[in-house]
């Protein structure tokens, strides 16, 4: 019985992505508009958006605030997207929301993410949190996250990702990431390129808003990747921009300190060492790879790589080469994958050999010797092989 609802929420991904706000406007008036006084934070952007509300979320947990957090996609539970101090919302709040709302998705055809954002609003509402976290999923302007009018709006590097949907261009990007902005919102930001700044600042303008761009501070952060400095600081500065929240500087050192944040360059095996990261997009992968490469390893550096068909790799491809001794190149199993023998040719390099099932590829890159190093990238997606073959839950954090 409680697969069945489970499966229910599950099998509206097959609807794909659906943008626009009207049916996620229609979906929360059915809910009681949880949405309406709920005091929230959205993040958008294109690389670090998980990770910097990971951070901000963990920060202001550490100032005894009640704070929900909503990211997307999941690795392994749908549960992963919806928390509260760090701990997945239940199967059986996940049942009543389904049980309460599911004659009123079906007639408005939501996709699975308007439903999950709206079961996200509906459960941080009605657990009383004292602020909640939230994750934009896609572009700004017409994702169902922009629905919420947040005291503070946080914007992520902006580079390119999803061009297939929200344009080829990094002004047209830019452009859906800016639709985010409402009137009146201060806004912090990651630092921009020329471009993407022209366009962020045109919208600041247009809605009577403010941006401030932050600058990089040398935090002590638990998360791999010089990368997260930045996304520290930009955490940092968006809880010092928070109007009626006290956090103290003891508060914003244990949230750096103590966050855990899963397939961010995640350690998930030691002898030999494994990480686990999501990166899917070029400049995503020019971190990943910087970092290995700075990895002191005495035997050989191996790459598990898989991708979904629209991700572009860019010149990363080149990095990826000069970073590992040995590519396995699979297939995440997972609609509108990249087939490994395509992904195979993309690489093109010698170094590649294919085992299209992930998790015997995962196999493999457990197997290795104790003093090689062994990376799985390219996927949320791989989520459940990580699960299987390491035995490591996402649930909590």
């Amino acid at each position: 019985m409680k697969k069945d609802y489970l499966n229910y929420l599950i099998s509206l991904e097959t609807s794909g992505i659906k943008l626009g706000l009207e049916r996620t406007e229609d979906l929360m008036e059915a809910c009681g508009s949880p949405h309406k006084g709920l005091n929230c934070i959205q993040i958008v952007g294109t690389n670090g958006k998980g990770s910097t509300s990971a951070i901000l979320s963990n920060i202001l947990k550490s100032a005894s605030y009640k704070v929900g957090l909503y990211t997307s996609p999941h690795l392994a539970n749908i549960n992963e997207r919806i928390r509260i101090n760090g701990k997945s919302i239940s199967d059986n709040k996940i049942i009543e929301f389904i049980k309460c709302f599911k004659d009123d998705i079906n007639s408005l055809k939501v996709s699975f993410f308007e439903a999950m954002t709206a079961m996200a609003l509906w459960y941080f509402k009605n657990e009383n949190v004292d602020i909640a976290v939230l994750e934009t999923g896609l572009g700004g302007r017409l994702d169902s996250v922009t629905i919420c009018n947040p005291q503070l709006l946080v914007i992520t590097r902006i580079s390119y990702d999803h061009q297939h949907i929200l344009g080829d261009t990094i002004e047209k990007i830019a452009f859906e990431k800016a639709g985010a902005i409402k009137n009146n919102t201060p806004c912090v930001s990651y630092p921009q390129t020329k471009k993407v700044k022209k366009v962020l600042e045109k919208k600041v303008k247009s809605t009577n808003s403010s941006i401030k761009y932050i600058r990089k501070r040398n935090n002590q952060i638990g998360l791999n990747g010089e990368h997260q400095a930045l996304n520290a600081s930009l955490a940092i500065e968006a809880v010092k921009n928070l109007k009626n929240f006290i956090i103290t500087e003891q508060s914003i050192q244990k949230g750096l300190q103590t966050i855990s944040w899963p397939g961010r360059i995640q350690k998930i095996n030691t002898k030999p060492n494994i990480f686990f990261d999501v990166a899917h997009n070029e400049e995503s992968f020019l971190v990943l790879c910087e970092f290995i490469q700075k990895q002191n390893v005495n035997g050989k550096k191996v790459l598990m790589i898989g991708l979904q068909q629209n991700k572009d790799l860019g010149g990363a491809i080149f990095n990826i080469a000069d970073s590992f001794d040995e590519i396995i190149v699979t297939e995440t199993g997972i609609r509108n994958f990249f087939p490994a023998e395509k992904l195979n040719k993309l690489l093109n390099t010698k170094k590649t050999h294919i085992i299209s099932n992930p998790y015997k590829a995962a196999k493999f890159i457990k197997n290795l010797g104790k003093e090689d190093c062994g990376v799985i990238a390219g996927s949320h997606y791989f989520g459940p092989v990580i699960t299987n073959e390491f035995k490591i839950s996402f649930d909590n954090i």
